[in-house]
């Protein structure tokens, strides 16, 4: 039981790391653009986010898949950066927002498996001591954030100080401008 709740807790704060501020800015992106009133479809976005990036997060670990990780260091924040132009460009949320968080979890999954790699060195991988835990800490981590956000969204909203789509652009355009940013620093080609 020791494994399980290290890993719980190595899944958990590994997202609110600062280090990793590319899964937290992601998160953001993802949603700003819903209301507490709809959590249901938020909560749908983020499952096939999680659902994704635990199949290529296990893929990885067990060698199915291997790529090299400067493309996926790239690819994560292009993921962002395209979130950010669809928040910016399409204000409310479109019926791929579901297929696009699937893939891009894919994506990232990839990114955590080379810190899960680390992690395991040494170890023998046991995928309901360590995998199971490790990604349920990081849902746990998701659901924390966005119920932080949309509840934080809903009272800033209620000000009426600014507009949800305006906070939607602003969000969108400063994460944006440095997933850009994070691009160019891990350009690989």
């Amino acid at each position: 039981m020791d494994i399980f709740l290290e890993f719980l807790r190595q899944g958990f704060f590994h997202i609110l790391d600062f280090q990793g501020l590319d899964h937290l800015f992601f998160l953001l992106v993802i949603g700003v653009i819903y209301s507490l009133r709809d959590w249901k479809s938020l909560l749908w976005v983020l499952t096939a986010f999680t659902l994704a990036h635990s199949l290529s997060l296990a893929l990885s670990l067990f060698n199915v898949i291997n790529i090299n990780m400067k493309y996926i260091e790239f690819l994560i924040p292009a993921t962002i950066f395209f979130t950010c132009v669809e928040n910016i460009f399409f204000l409310s949320v479109n019926k791929y927002r579901v297929l696009f968080a699937g893939l891009f979890g894919l994506v990232h999954g990839l990114g955590f498996s080379s810190y899960l790699k680390e992690i395991f060195l040494g170890m023998n991988f046991n995928l309901f001591q360590t995998l199971l835990p490790f990604n349920i800490g990081i849902e746990v981590a998701q659901i924390l954030i966005i119920s932080v956000l949309l509840v934080g969204l809903h009272f800033f909203y209620k000000l009426k100080l600014i507009q949800p789509c305006n906070v939607i652009r602003l969000v969108s355009a400063f994460i944006g401008v440095q997933a850009i940013v994070w691009m160019i620093e891990r350009f690989p080609f």
